[in-house]
């Protein structure tokens, strides 16, 4: 880095910590000038989208009710409140109403009298640990950078639902009330973006991906395109179909995987190990991707015209992703000279997305016209745009990168599941006997298997309860998408300054009985609708996301998630090597996984498949 940059950034940084060492509370005139500045800042730039013809309404109404309470008496307050409105769209229902009093009547929206409100706390009154002059946290973040995810868990297990943490130059914040959380993505647009992402596509004359834009670009033209595999007609008449195609690949990818157990051949009940979890749902979910955007069903003889073997593309798309997270977690020096990880990135993006451009040239063309593909469908949205077919490229490229590493990660965890809680492998089959028939051979032994219908899928009421509490308990991440803060922003009564980043933490409401009623049980049929051990509110768990942004290949994740498990629970039955202890996750990499070698799966065959994996496992 040059001189004149390395001065840039200090005293960028001297400035923002002596602004945040000023007084740690405003009065009421001060909040009330800074509503009509922000009033008059939001007008001008209402004026400015509405020439753009990108404005929407609802964002600049919620930025203005965020100090609303100022001007108003308390009832009218009251029902803003974004913790205990009755009007709001989740409303936390406490069973306890002496607590919920007790709650209101410490919530900054709530008083005991009707008398002048109380200011807003500034922010250097959230709560968090103790900040070192000039520093700030910045050592505990150090200590921590392996494992942040877990520190910030810890953090807020200690001190609450928002907790505040600073460094030189910036300002962080956490959050893990589901109302709070609620609240925020409402009234704030701003989303982070991947900065390395960004930098390693722009020199390259990549297609930004809406994940890499920031809220000022039109990223809704390029969400517009990655919006095709959202759509729920594409779900019933492309993406299931398409899928439903690779469940005989499924069985045959599981079966070509096993080991059978030494000395089990003699055994009513033969047991076959499993040694690695990731060989089967690696494969299986980079196969689903292709099958459902090309069309294209990948065969050893057409995976040896690919540039690479889907095991290694796997590998870069594993490694591509944690370095991303990685370097985006820290001040980013590669755009002043290449650090070593971002070399190492640098390389892995071009083999992903060179490999994945040959590929898509390669099939430009539908192999099977008679079955419809989501290509098609994004190269026809892009018609009309500027470098539509860059763009188009560019979205075809991202789902590929994308669509393997996240699904893979949670698929295993699923099949954790299923073998940890052996009650429900009986009501699965029995659910997928009622929708199905009983389970055959031929399901292994065909080339598709077991085909099935939107009519038939749209019954699998007990698979989906399934995955939705494998979300729910098993993430394979701690926070979601946090925001940073365009503007100065009211949160929970506190104050917090513009460009403050804002971390969702999506785990932790999840496994508090307070917003999940038996949070530490694995209980499926809490997600069936009405179930009084249903979560208190839909914010306590966003394993894709939510709003525009959410993830644009959640849909076609949670089809492959939903036919893997019908798969294995028609014809196995699964176990692993400790029933008392569900395996804990690993904190290695950027995000969650159970290491699978260590705690290998064993699966033991219904009567139907005992022939089968006799013959063609050794």
């Amino acid at each position: 880095m040059n001189s004149r940059a390395t001065s840039a950034i200090l005293s960028s940084s001297l400035k923002a910590t002596q602004m945040s060492s000023r007084s740690s509370m405003i009065t009421r005139n001060q909040a009330e000038s800074l509503l009509n500045k922000t009033t008059t800042t939001l007008n001008q730039h209402h004026s400015f989208m509405l020439s753009c013809g990108a404005f929407r309404t609802r964002s600049v109404h919620h930025h203005l009710i965020s100090l609303d309470f100022l001007h108003t008496e308390q009832s009218v307050a009251s029902s803003k409140c974004p913790i205990h409105s009755k009007t709001a769209e989740t409303t936390l229902q406490d069973s306890d109403s002496s607590n919920n009093n007790n709650t209101m009547a410490g919530c900054p929206y709530h008083s005991a009298n009707t008398g002048p409100k109380t200011p807003l706390k500034s922010f250097d009154e959230i709560p968090g640990p103790k900040p070192l002059p000039i520093l700030g946290n910045l050592l505990d973040l150090i200590k921590h950078k392996g494992i942040a995810s877990i520190y910030f868990y810890e953090l807020c297990e200690k001190y609450g639902d928002i907790v505040r943490l600073s460094m030189p130059g910036k300002r962080m914040v956490l959050i893990s009330h589901p109302a709070i959380i609620e609240d925020l993505i409402k009234k704030e647009e701003q989303r982070e973006h991947l900065k390395s992402y960004r930098f390693y596509k722009s020199q390259r004359d990549i297609a930004l991906a809406p994940m890499e834009m920031t809220i000022h670009e039109n990223w809704q033209e390029i969400r517009n395109l990655f919006n095709v595999a959202m759509k729920p007609e594409n779900l019933e008449k492309v993406s299931l179909p398409q899928i439903t195609e690779l469940n005989g690949d499924f069985l045959r990818i599981l079966v070509s995987k096993l080991k059978r157990v030494e000395g089990s051949e003699n055994d009513d009940t033969p047991r076959y190990k499993l040694p690695n979890a990731f060989d089967v749902t690696s494969l299986y979910t980079f196969k689903s991707v292709v099958k459902t955007f090309l069309g294209l069903k990948v065969t050893d003889e057409i995976e040896k015209q690919m540039p690479w073997t889907i095991y290694e593309f796997v590998d870069l798309a594993v490694r591509g992703t944690d370095l991303t997270l990685q370097l985006d977690s820290k001040p980013p020096i590669y755009q002043y000279f290449k650090t070593k990880k971002y070399k190492e990135m640098e390389a892995i993006m071009d083999k992903i997305y060179y490999g994945s451009r040959k590929l898509i040239k390669m099939y430009e063309k539908n192999p099977n016209p008679q079955l419809p593909r989501l290509k098609d469908f994004v190269d026809e949205r892009a018609v009309g745009m500027e470098n539509a077919e860059k763009k188009s490229e560019g979205v075809l490229s991202s789902f590929l990168n994308g669509g393997v590493d996240v699904t893979s990660r949670i698929m295993v965890n699923q099949m954790y599941r299923l073998a940890h809680h052996v009650e429900y492998q009986d009501k699965l089959y029995d659910e997928l006997k009622e929708v199905f028939g009983e389970p055959t051979a031929e399901e292994f032994l065909s080339e598709n298997g077991l085909q099935v219908s939107w009519e038939q899928y749209k019954k699998m009421k007990l698979v989906k309860h399934f995955l939705d509490e494998t979300f729910r308990v098993n993430s394979f991440s701690y926070m979601t998408s946090g925001r940073w803060t365009s503007t100065d922003l009211e949160v929970n009564g506190y104050l917090v300054p513009k460009d403050t980043r804002i971390l969702i933490m999506n785990y932790h409401p999840s496994m508090r009985e307070e917003f999940v009623p038996r949070a530490k049980e694995f209980i499926p049929e809490r997600h069936e609708k009405g179930h009084s051990l249903a979560p208190k509110s839909m914010y306590s768990s966003l394993p894709f996301g939510i709003g525009a942004r959410k993830c644009p290949g959640s849909r076609i994740a949670s089809t492959e998630l939903h036919l893997s498990l019908v798969n294995l629970a028609r014809h196995f039955r699964l176990t692993h090597e400790n029933p008392d202890k569900f395996p804990e996750s690993k904190h290695d990499q950027s995000m969650l996984y159970i290491d699978s070698k260590s705690h290998p799966l064993y699966l033991i065959p219904r009567d139907h498949m005992k022939p089968i994996l006799e013959k063609y496992v050794a």
